[in-house]
């Protein structure tokens, strides 16, 4: 990804995907949610440089045009006018990645919760 100066020669890549967050796992059901976001088409989570976790749908503003602008630029919400807020960092004028850890798929965070020797597996229950 090329660094930008300003919007105008942006690929509108904060317009391409919704990103909440979320609370930090502390336990087996909060692992398999996790798990389960991940086994989803479109769903990244991510450990911002802060340790917040960060759960992201890619999927792209409605209302981004042919040329990356928005077709309503006038009533766009706040949080679109404000961004990038006082303390965030627009990802396209850094080269920084804005995440110590990134996960696309459930094999991933697997991965690394066992590398983090995080114990995870819910036990089998016994079939008669």
């Amino acid at each position: 990804m090329s660094i930008v100066e300003n919007c105008s020669q942006c690929d509108a890549w904060c317009c391409r995907h919704v990103a909440m967050q979320i609370d930090k796992p502390r336990c087996k059901g909060d692992y398999d949610k996790i798990r389960w976001y991940l086994m989803h088409e479109n769903i990244w989570v991510s450990i911002d440089l802060c340790g917040n976790w960060i759960l992201e749908f890619r999927t792209p503003c409605r209302n981004i045009d042919s040329h990356n602008r928005c077709s309503d630029y006038e009533n766009r919400p706040k949080l679109c006018k404000d961004y990038p807020g006082k303390n965030e960092l627009c990802e396209r004028q850094t080269e920084q990645l804005c995440y110590v850890q990134l996960f696309t798929n459930a094999t991933e965070f697997e991965k690394y919760l066992d590398e983090q020797k995080i114990n995870w597996r819910f036990k089998k229950k016994n079939q008669a």
